[in-house]
């Protein structure tokens, strides 16, 4: 009768001890989304130009989103130059952060003037970044952001893949290069 009851008191206490244990969390949606479409522009396969067109999605921030910065070259292999940058209409305020000395740049967009924020619920396009790429072996991939609206939100793009594949690079590109 003792080994019994020490036997139900053993279960008894691994049952209410393992419904203490913290459950992992669940993450819900994201605040907000960035799809980032890469377009390849030209060049040859070892100094090729590419631009990523963003869209901003807001899921959730409130009030409105009125920044987005876009972060290249965070790893520091520095295989990324700034070329040029387009901005919607009222997005007035770009600024685009000089080379640090790991390589890694960002640009950044502020919409001040209050007309023209990304409301929950609604998407914003127009965002894009032309640079030149020195990377032969890889492709351009996705990348840090960060939205705000007072409050800061990060996240990684989700990366929409475009232009020629690698085959094509390395065989039209490199006849046509041949030829010029």
């Amino acid at each position: 009768m003792r080994a019994l009851v020490s036997a139900a008191y053993v279960c008894l206490v691994l049952v209410f001890g393992l419904s203490l244990v913290p459950q992992p969390a669940v993450a819900g949606p994201a605040a907000a989304t960035v799809t980032a479409s890469l377009v390849y522009v030209e060049g040859p396969i070892e100094n090729r130009t590419f631009r990523f067109d963003y869209t901003i999605t807001n899921n959730s921030i409130e009030p409105s989103i009125s920044g987005f910065i876009v972060f290249f070259d965070a790893d520091g292999l520095n295989r990324a130059n700034f070329l040029s940058y387009t901005a919607p209409t009222y997005w007035d305020d770009v600024f685009v952060t000089p080379e640090a000395p790991d390589g890694s740049w960002n640009v950044e967009w502020d919409e001040l003037s209050g007309t023209d924020r990304i409301e929950p619920g609604e998407s914003h396009n127009g965002f894009s970044v032309t640079f030149q790429w020195n990377d032969p072996y890889n492709y351009p991939g996705s990348q840090e952001f960060e939205v705000w609206n007072g409050g800061a939100y990060e996240g990684e793009t989700i990366w929409v893949p475009g232009g020629p594949t690698n085959a094509q690079l390395a065989t039209w590109g490199r006849i046509k290069e041949l030829f010029r």
